[in-house]
């Protein structure tokens, strides 16, 4: 008879664990916003804050945007880049959406040198591109679909579609810093790296659960390759590649071991 208690006191035990790691990673975790401050090769010259993927819909209530607006303005940043993926799923979770307030909120956002932002592929899926675009420019981003903008004389940013080819790296200038905007970071691997300095992406959510051998089939398409942190997909010789773990969810709405952040670069 000992083993039948053993047995269902070890069940027990374990349905217990399982119970509380998954309240902790749809409660507790995915409201963990965090700052993160990485360390680039070659520094961005100014005070950079980078955000992506704030999935705002049923999953991720619009509520947590003044959050992440503060989050960015207490760094006090001279620029900031926004890496795609605003919406989750438009259509379904338009009743849930504020506009004017989501406007005022962005506008909030401060930063000197400009405010510039590339779509998600969730942010053109279901007629979504032209909600994207009122918003934002609304807001005081510039948005960029496969184009180049002089930031000032030091910097220069490609900002690119989520299913761009990358030709618009050509018109990146020869000197100066260059930053590339590109949401699905396995893009990487054919992208002209030696046009730019740093390319900043986030789509993978780092998977949003860290577990063995299922995190890396959960990955979706496009951020399969480079999941979280720095690479250098063509050498050191080439461009640095960031990639975010964003700050929403896509799929089930948890994150365990892979917190939501908001990310510093420091000159």
């Amino acid at each position: 008879m000992n083993w039948q208690k053993y047995f269902w006191s070890a069940l027990g035990m374990g349905a217990t664990v399982g119970s509380g790691l998954l309240y902790y990673a749809v409660k507790i975790e995915p409201e963990k916003l965090r700052v993160t401050s990485p360390a680039l090769p070659r520094p961005i010259p100014v005070k950079t804050v980078f955000f992506s993927d704030v999935h705002l819909g049923r999953k991720y209530h619009p509520k947590h945007l003044e959050a992440i607006v503060n989050a960015i303005n207490a760094q006090s940043p001279q620029l900031v880049l926004f890496g795609g993926d605003f919406f989750a799923k438009l259509p379904k979770d338009f009743h849930m959406l504020d506009f004017g307030w989501m406007e005022q909120q962005l506008k909030k956002i401060n930063a000197p040198l400009g405010k510039f932002a590339v779509l998600g592929n969730h942010d053109v899926r279901y007629g979504s591109k032209p909600f994207f675009y009122r918003l934002f420019e609304k807001s005081g981003f510039t948005v960029l679909w496969d184009e180049v903008v002089q930031v000032n004389e030091q910097i220069s940013i490609c900002g690119l579609s989520p299913y761009s080819n990358g030709r618009a790296m050509v018109q990146l200038p020869d000197d100066g810093y260059r930053i590339c905007l590109c949401h699905m970071p396995d893009k990487a691997r054919y992208l002209s790296l030696r046009r730019c300095d740093v390319m900043l992406s986030g789509h993978s959510h780092d998977g949003q659960v860290h577990l063995p051998i299922l995190t890396k089939m959960i990955l979706p398409p496009g951020g399969k390759m480079y999941p979280y942190g720095l690479y250098h997909p063509q050498g050191k010789e080439k461009a640095t590649l960031f990639v975010s773990r964003g700050i929403g969810t896509s799929g089930p709405p948890l994150r365990m071991g892979s917190a939501p952040e908001v990310v510093v670069f420091e000159p």
